[in-house]
């Protein structure tokens, strides 16, 4: 009976350790892309856009992508969303640390990476997400 509950007690403690393992993985993930210097794709913003935007990765086999993520990104009305196949980019996708799809990161004008959402963000939450990014370079240009 005895080496059941320490059997149990070694399961558990492995548990718990790897759950504590995997989210300090996420947060330096997390923490690793939004400190990126440069943009994304490394350039100034495209066509002379200055507004913020969201890189989308996505994959061919990705059904929240298609039933809950484009919904939700086609709700955000006038907000440029550059599309990144996550299986075919895979250097673009691991700068971002992107093992989870969807993946949006909202991405500054300046090509600074300011939110990176792990799975399904609903529209909502894009838009806090955008109306702060807007709100971020309005204050510095305020300052310069």
């Amino acid at each position: 009976m005895s080496s059941q509950i320490w059997a149990l007690a070694a399961v558990g403690a492995i548990v718990l350790i790897a759950a504590g393992l995997e989210t300090l993985r996420s947060r330096r993930a997390r923490r690793l892309a939004l400190a990126s210097p440069s943009g994304p794709s490394g350039h100034l913003p495209i066509n002379g856009e200055d507004k913020p935007y969201i890189l989308y990765f996505t994959g061919d086999s990705c059904t929240v992508c298609r039933t809950h993520q484009e919904p939700a990104l086609a709700r955000l009305g006038d907000v440029r969303i550059e599309k990144v196949d996550a299986v075919a980019d895979r250097e673009m996708a691991d700068r971002f640390h992107v093992y989870t799809l969807p993946t949006t990161v909202v991405v500054a004008s300046d090509g600074r990476a300011l939110h990176v959402n792990y799975g399904y963000a609903p529209a909502p939450k894009l838009e806090r997400q955008l109306a702060e990014a807007r709100g971020t370079e309005l204050r510095s240009i305020a300052t310069a």
